[in-house]
C-alpha cells in the first residue's frame, strides 16, 4: 500500500504544480525523505499522512478509497436496479477502519490492546477496523485517537467519508423518480407495486414467502426501475432521523425489491422471526450476526443471529411526502 500512496501523492503534488522540495517543506522532510516516501521506500503513519493531505488541499480519507473518484449520479430514468454496482466478494473496510489498523500496526498493538485503551472489547476492535460497524460517536473518536496519539481531526476525515458514501446512497434512491398512482392497478397498463399497510413504524409484520401479507392501500410507479417483485410501505418511524447527514422522514414512501438479496451496508426491511419488522441500515459482520443499525444515533442497534431475520427486502426507490 506503501508505494500507491506515495505515488498517489506524487500525482496530486504535479497537479498543484509543487516540486517535491516545496511538499518537503511544508511538510517537515527533507528532500530526499520525500522521494523515498513517492517511491514507496519509505513508510508514512497517519500523522505524516495528515498533514501531507492538508498541504495537497485534500482528506487524509483520500488515501484510503482505493484512489477511484466516486462516479457521477446517473440521470433519473437511467436509475435501475440492475445498474446498483455489484459488491466485491469481500467488501473493503471503511476508510476509518483501514486508518485505524494500519496505525495500530505501525504501533504494534493487538485489538485486545487497543481495545482495553479505548474501554471496548476485542470484537467492537475488529468490527470497527473491518468496516462492518456504524459510525462512532465523537466521545469514541476521541477515545481511538488518545489511545494511538493521533489528532483527532485524522479520524474525524476518515469517518466524513463514510458519511459521504451515505448521502450518495440517499441521493441515489431520490433520484429514483418513484411516483404515487392512486387507483392504479398493474393490469391497467402500469408496472405497480403494492403500497401495503403496516403497524409498528408503518411497516409490515405478516409475511408469506418474500411477499406481505397486508392490505394494499394504493399502487406505486417507479418508472425506469426493473423491480419486477417488491412492495411499497409509508414510513413513519423517527430511528431513521439524524439531525446531520442522511435522514428518512416519517411521511415517505419506501420501495423495497423482494426480487434479490439484501447487500451488506444497504438500506434494508427486516422481517424478524420474532413477528415484528425494523427498517434500518444493514451490516454483515464474520460470526454471521446481522447488525440493523438506525441512523438516529440516540437509538441503539438491534443486533441478531442470522436465523432469527426471516427475511431481508433492500431498499431501491423512496418518495418524499406529499
Amino acid at each position: 500500500m506503501g508505494t500507491q500512496i506515495g505515488l498517489e501523492i506524487k500525482l496530486l503534488r504535479e497537479r498543484l504544480k509543487l516540486s517535491a522540495k516545496d511538499l518537503a517543506e511544508r511538510v517537515g522532510l527533507s528532500p530526499s525523505q520525500m522521494s523515498r516516501l513517492e517511491s514507496g521506500q519509505r513508510r508514512v503513519d497517519a500523522v505524516m499522512l495528515s498533514r501531507i493531505a492538508k498541504a495537497l488541499d485534500v482528506h487524509p480519507s483520500h488515501f484510503f478509497q482505493d484512489f477511484q473518484e466516486p462516479a457521477d449520479l446517473p440521470a433519473a430514468d437511467d436509475v435501475v436496479e440492475a445498474a446498483l454496482p455489484e459488491p466485491p466478494a469481500e467488501a473493503p473496510a471503511a476508510a476509518l477502519g483501514r486508518l485505524i489498523r494500519a496505525e495500530r500496526h505501525r504501533q504494534h498493538l493487538t485489538p485486545d490492546e487497543l481495545g482495553q485503551r479505548i474501554g471496548k472489547g476485542r470484537a467492537f476492535v475488529a468490527d470497527v477496523e473491518a468496516g462492518r460497524t456504524e459510525l462512532l460517536s465523537y466521545q469514541v473518536l476521541q477515545k481511538v485517537a488518545r489511545a494511538l496519539r493521533l489528532d483527532p481531526e485524522v479520524l474525524f476525515e476518515a469517518q466524513h467519508g463514510e458519511l459521504r458514501e451515505l448521502r450518495k446512497a440517499v441521493a441515489r434512491l431520490e433520484r429514483a423518480h418513484t411516483e404515487r398512482t392512486l387507483g392504479a392497478a398493474p393490469g391497467e397498463g402500469l408496472r405497480g407495486l403494492p403500497l401495503v399497510a403496516g403497524e409498528d413504524g408503518g411497516l409490515p409484520a405478516r409475511f408469506e414467502g418474500r411477499a406481505p401479507r397486508e392490505k394494499v392501500l394504493d399502487y406505486v410507479h417507479v418508472p425506469g426501475l426493473r423491480v419486477a417483485d417488491g412492495f411499497a410501505v409509508t414510513w413513519q418511524g423517527e430511528e431513521m432521523t439524524a439531525p446531520h447527514g442522511p435522514s428518512f422522514r416519517p411521511g415517505e414512501v419506501l420501495v423495497f425489491s423482494s426480487g434479490r438479496e439484501a447487500r451488506h451496508r444497504e438500506f434494508v426491511l427486516a422481517a424478524l422471526a420474532a413477528g415484528r419488522s425494523l427498517f434500518r441500515q444493514l451490516f454483515l459482520d464474520a460470526q454471521g450476526r446481522v447488525r440493523l443499525h438506525p441512523l438516529n444515533l440516540d437509538v441503539p442497534p438491534t443486533i441478531l443471529d442470522r436465523e432469527e431475520v426471516r427475511e431481508l427486502f433492500p431498499l431501491v426507490a423512496r418518495l418524499s411526502p406529499l
